[in-house]
Formats: C-alpha cells, structure tokens, sequence
C-alpha cells in the first residue's frame, strides 16, 4: 500500500477557497447589526430539505482510504465545544465515475480550531471523517440535505448505492492509504 501524507495546516479563508468558505471567520463587516446584535451570512445550498444531526468522532489515528462528494447540497461542518479536530478535503472534479476521482496529492487537511467550521461547496470531495486533535471526540454539527442524509444512511444499513453522493476508495482502487501528518 502505498502511503501519502498529508500535512495538517491551519484553517484560513484564503487556503480553504477553493474547497468551501470558513464559517466563524468574522472579518469582514457583519450583514445586520441591530442594537446588540450583529449577523455574517454564511452560504448555504441545498436541493430540497435540510437536515441537522450532530455527530461525534471518536479519536483514532488519522488514517484512512475513502473520499465522498456531494452533488444536491453544500454542507456544513461546525464543531462543538472548542475541541479541534483535522478536516481532509480535495477539490471538486468533473465526471461521475471511478477517473472522476482527484489525484492524491490534490488532498489538503486543515485543523478546525473549535471555533470555526466550514461549508465545503457543492462536489468537494472530503474523508468520512472528522479527526479530534487533543481529545477523546470531537462533537460536530453537521447541515447537509435531507436526501443525501437519507442516502448515506440507507447505504449504511443495506449497502445500496448512492445517487447524490460519489465515494471512491483509493485502497481497494489504487493501493493508496492517507496519513494526515500533525506537525509536533
């Protein structure tokens, strides 16, 4: 199997463009401020209803073989609690079959501080899981549509395969296995 690494950097609006935007990043002027309140607009797309769960990542190494898109909806990441977690993405790619797949060094992983989450755009490729840096879990919340939740948990307990949402295993497909590298 052949291992590549991908190194763990911070979370910026400018790194994480072209993969989604930053949600808690507060730079820019607010959208409303009224009295004691002040509001920023994050972006947001879904096709159809929407569905919130809360998820929760329990620690293990940061290793694994399979990415997923999603084609109806963007979703959105925000971990709870402060707890930082490693978020592996890779860009969105044309096409619907196994050579639609990115190429292995296009993959970035970025660490959530616990105070920022992400939207990933619609097709942005990203690991199944959420990695707690420092803690035993990490807590997040997850926005995505009500479909592609419906898809993915029906996969999980019967196999079927999704419409909404492309995976591809580069271990089974290309012998490859991701390793997120956090610098000591």
């Amino acid at each position: 199997m052949r291992v590549v690494e991908i190194p763990l950097e911070p979370l910026t609006e400018a790194a994480f463009a072209p993969f989604g935007a930053v949600v808690g990043a507060l730079d820019a002027p607010p959208a409303v401020s009224f009295d004691t309140m002040q509001t920023w607009k994050a972006p947001f797309e879904v096709d159809g209803p929407m569905e919130m769960t809360v998820c929760r990542y329990l620690r293990q190494p940061m290793v694994f073989t399979s990415l997923e898109r999603h084609l109806a909806v963007t979703q959105a990441f925000l971990p709870l609690g402060g707890i930082a977690c490693a978020m592996v993405v890779a860009p969105p790619t044309e096409g619907t079959e196994g050579d639609a797949a990115p190429r292995p060094e296009s993959l970035r992983a970025f660490r959530m501080d616990g105070g920022q989450g992400v939207v990933l755009w619609r097709g942005t490729w990203h690991a199944l899981r959420r990695f707690p840096i420092g803690a035993p879990h990490v807590d997040v919340v997850l926005l995505t549509g009500a479909a592609t939740q419906a898809e993915i948990e029906r996969q999980a307990r019967d196999g079927s395969l999704p419409a909404l949402t492309h995976e591809v295993d580069y271990g089974k497909r290309h012998g490859v296995e991701f390793h997120v590298a956090v610098a000591d």
